[in-house]
Order: C-alpha cells, then sequence, then structure tokens
C-alpha cells in the first residue's frame, strides 16, 4: 500500500510540475525594466535611466501559459524623484496571477540652463554667462530653468559659479505686468461682447496670476488675469 501511495504521490508532483511555470527575479527585472521605461518615454523627452533594485524573492511559481506584465500605477504625469515604487500586475494567458512592488532608481537627464561663468547676487542672466547642459534632474526638476524661461529678463538672487545650474528659486524674473505701469485692461462680457480700456497695474504680476488694476477714467478697480506683456483681462 505504502509503494502504490508513494506512486501516486509522484505522479501527482510531476503532473503538478508539469503544469507550472518558474519565473525568477533577474527575469522579472528584465521584462519589467522595459515596460517601466518605455511609460516615462511616452511621457518625456528627456533622457531616463532606471535600475531595479531588490525583490523581496529569488523565484516565483505561476500556473503554465503566456506571461505577460501591466503597469498598474501609471498617469499622465511623470515623477521626478530618484527613487520609486511601480506597482506591477503579472499575468498568465491574460489572468492576473501575482502584484508585486517594484522598487527602481532613477536618474532623469535633461537640458538647463548653467552657468559658465562668475555670476554675481543681482545681476541680470544672459546668454553671455551660461549654457544649456544635459544634467540629471531628478529630485530637482522643480528648481532647473529650461529653454522657455530665457524668453524673459533674469536677474540672480545669490552668486552662481561656473558649473553651478540655475535654481528657479534664487532669480526673480520679471514680471508680464509691473506695478504702477500702464496696462490694457479687456473687458469681456457674458455675451461675447469685448471692450479694451486702460488701467494702472497696483502689483507685479505674470501670466496667469490675478492682479488688481485701476481704470481712472472711470473710477473702476478690478481683479484681472495677466494674459500678456502689460494685458490683462476681466470677465465682467
Amino acid at each position: 500500500m505504502k509503494k502504490i501511495f508513494g506512486t501516486i504521490l509522484a505522479i501527482a508532483l510531476l503532473t503538478a510540475s508539469a503544469d507550472a511555470a518558474t519565473l525568477c527575479a533577474d527575469k522579472i527585472k528584465s521584462d519589467v525594466k522595459e515596460i517601466i521605461l518605455n511609460d516615462f518615454s511616452q511621457k518625456t523627452s528627456a533622457e531616463v535611466e532606471i535600475k531595479i533594485t531588490m525583490l523581496p524573492f529569488q523565484c516565483l511559481t505561476l500556473p503554465d501559459g503566456k506571461i505577460s506584465y501591466v503597469l498598474i500605477n501609471s498617469n499622465e504625469d511623470i515623477n521626478l524623484t530618484s527613487r520609486q515604487v511601480k506597482r506591477v500586475n503579472i499575468l498568465v494567458d491574460n489572468n492576473i496571477q501575482r502584484t508585486i512592488n517594484i522598487p527602481i532608481e532613477v536618474k532623469i537627464y535633461d537640458e538647463v540652463l548653467v552657468a559658465t561663468d562668475l555670476i554675481s547676487r543681482e545681476q541680470p542672466i544672459d546668454f553671455t554667462k551660461v549654457t544649456f547642459k544635459k544634467i540629471n534632474i531628478a529630485d530637482k526638476s522643480n528648481f532647473v530653468v529650461t529653454r522657455d524661461m530665457m524668453k524673459k529678463e533674469m536677474i540672480a538672487k545669490k552668486d552662481y559659479k561656473d558649473g553651478d545650474y540655475i535654481d528657479k528659486r534664487f532669480i526673480k524674473v520679471k514680471p508680464d505686468v509691473v506695478k504702477n505701469s500702464q496696462v490694457r485692461i479687456i473687458l469681456n462680457s457674458g455675451n461675447g461682447l469685448q471692450i479694451s480700456i486702460d488701467g494702472i497695474a497696483k502689483a507685479d504680476g505674470t501670466i496667469g496670476e490675478y492682479v488688481t488694476v485701476e481704470n481712472k477714467m472711470y473710477n473702476k478697480v478690478y481683479s484681472a488675469k495677466v494674459i500678456g506683456e502689460n494685458r490683462v483681462e476681466v470677465n465682467i
């Protein structure tokens, strides 16, 4: 009887192993890395490098079949931090078998404004003392200056040495509307009628911000949205 039971058990184990697949961590890393890089490429033109760090297992046992992966925490906005965790579904024949966390280290290289000479505090930042250089902007993407910002006059709020990237927190950008300057006020009525009048700005403002403006002819004060250089818009 023991011999028969042992034979039956052996057959059962062989059958189970024939219907299962072993997926090792190195294979998962290789496959998932391509998926994550492709996701980044859909959201940024910057050069992205990633490294998948240690997974909490060596191998997974899955049912036999076609294995595929789905990145489940992708969204429209790119995350520019140097350490991230991606959640991935592992599917066999399109059926979810496991959800795993993939820890990654990220480097994101983009062209940003970098000093090529000493720029003293309160001095203008211009093309004679800066260049665009590709650097790793992970963890500092909110602070770097892109090409678009060079369209406006900038003043340094600290000293910059050769090789320093220009930090948005330490520059002053010339506003599109300057306090006490004359502006053109566009009045928009609900029925589509537009009227332009002159006014005086009561504060500095850049495009998208709201400032107080005054029209002295009609003795009116408005809260207006800055829409361009010396131009604001009011919905009435």
